[in-house]
């Protein structure tokens, strides 16, 4: 029996709990661009008393220099059309320069958007700005999830305001410095235990991840291999998968913690793990509820593996159909 995507996708299905991060990012997605610029600035004054952003390297802010340098010489005025524009995804000078950054970047945009706001530099709001229902809706959904699933929200909101840039050329924005690499402060962890599973592929994939070793992670791939983010489509193929490991997954610390393996007639396996994923953006105090669908191939490469995000606490110890 040959291995499909289609039939990868499926592995382990019926043991997944819908996660409420897609319903929240859809009522997010209603809100007018004035609600979304409230709800920012309510999220990351209200929730930031408990879910406190890492700071980014200098080198990093360096990237997005230009723009934080032109939002905070502008007038208020001027300040918040430049918001309304990144809100709205318009195609603006600004709002095009802003879609040609990598999703850290663009993380490290809105931490240092988020402490002008506080400071006063930044207008949030327009004056008289008055919460509507709907920011209260979103912001109670928000708040009803855990920790690790708010920032889950508040990363997809940012990173997808901005022209989408998917359709044009290259940038010609020109960047302070290259895309810089996360540095780790701690030591990487070299050997990884799960209860439960043994598949060397499994381990050695989350231990290279762990030390930022994309290559030797995507070598653990067969050649039409696919990884599936969470709430995104697979992403096919060595080039694809290493691109998405150095944009996204940098500094990421996975603490797996218990699986399961089924090897299957031809002698696939299909293995689900289960654990905690911390991000350099929310430090060591928020981890994200994470699990890990592998198949391997018969000869012991990764032929599809699905990071999901967790509905609950709870199914970190469900491994089993629910």
């Amino acid at each position: 029996m040959s291995l499909t995507l289609q039939s990868a996708q499926s592995i382990f299905s019926n043991s997944q709990v819908p996660s409420p991060i897609p319903a929240t990012i859809a009522l997010f997605d209603q809100l007018n661009v004035d609600d979304k610029l409230a709800y920012l600035w309510y999220a990351y004054t209200e929730m930031g008393k408990t879910i406190t952003p890492a700071a980014p390297g200098a080198a990093r802010l360096q990237l997005a220099a230009t723009l934080l340098t032109q939002i905070k010489e502008a007038s208020k005025e001027e300040q918040l059309k430049i918001m309304r524009e990144l809100a709205s995804r318009a195609d603006s000078p600004f709002s095009r320069s802003y879609g040609f950054f990598s999703v850290n970047t663009k993380l490290a945009f809105w931490f240092e958007l988020g402490e002008l706001m506080k400071q006063g530099v930044i207008a949030p709001v327009p004056i008289g700005y008055q919460m509507s229902p709907g920011v209260k809706v979103v912001l109670e959904a928000t708040q009803r999830i855990d920790p690790g699933q708010q920032i889950t929200v508040l990363r997809n909101t940012v990173v997808e305001m901005g022209f989408d840039t998917s359709t044009l050329g290259p940038s010609t924005y020109p960047k302070g410095a290259a895309e810089p690499n996360f540095e780790r402060t701690g030591t990487p962890i070299s050997s990884v235990q799960i209860d439960g599973v043994d598949e060397k592929a499994v381990l050695s994939y989350i231990e290279a991840m762990n030390a930022d070793k994309f290559d030797v992670a995507v070598d653990l791939f067969a050649t039409d291999g696919a990884l599936q983010p969470p709430f995104q489509k697979p992403i096919v193929g060595h080039a694809l998968i290493a691109k998405y490991m150095r944009d996204e997954a940098q500094g990421l610390n996975m603490m797996p913690k218990q699986g399961i393996c089924e090897v299957q007639p031809d002698g696939s396996k299909q293995i689900k793990v289960t654990g905690v994923v911390q991000t350099p953006w929310f430090g060591v105090t928020v981890g994200m509820n994470i699990s890990w669908r592998f198949l391997i191939n018969p000869q012991g490469k990764i032929f599809f593996v699905a990071i999901n995000m967790l509905a609950s606490p709870e199914e970190l110890m469900s491994l089993r159909p629910v």
